[in-house]
């Protein structure tokens, strides 16, 4: 095993996230490694989104820098993953961190705002800030 595959941050007990050989982010979980390619793979991540956005930025900010990795964490990916799954309790939890997004980012959820902004299932807050964050996106 590399030392950028022994570089990582626990999530939970024996689930880290950290980098493969190859430079990937990945989510490890006993001998397993899950790439963070797609948004439908980053539901294994979601317990970073019980903590705040910028303590998570900057251990994960860390574990780049240790694997000598330039290569930032997906967040937006992350994002998606949470307001895909169509839960009210990890979409609340995602829009908290949405925020920090670049435009391009947003943009990139675009349509999972609108999912949301229009379900019966977000919270009454989530589906306010999503249309905040579809009026964002459109006013640019």
């Amino acid at each position: 095993m590399s030392r950028a595959a022994l570089i990582g941050l626990e999530i939970d007990e024996g689930v880290s996230i950290g980098f493969s050989d190859d430079g990937r982010w990945v989510v490890r979980a006993r001998d397993n490694e899950f790439h963070l390619e797609e948004i439908d793979d980053c539901f294994r991540a979601w317990l970073l989104l019980e903590r705040p956005f910028p303590e998570v930025k900057s251990a994960l900010d860390r574990v780049a820098a240790d694997a000598k990795v330039d290569t930032s964490f997906p967040f937006a990916r992350l994002i998606g993953s949470a307001l895909k799954a169509k839960s009210g309790q990890w979409t609340d939890r995602a829009m908290t961190w949405v925020p920090f997004l670049t435009l391009t980012e947003k943009e990139s959820l675009r349509y999972l705002f609108i999912e949301a902004r229009d379900s019966k299932w977000a919270s009454q807050k989530s589906r306010q800030l999503a249309r905040r964050y579809v009026n964002e996106i459109e006013r640019e």
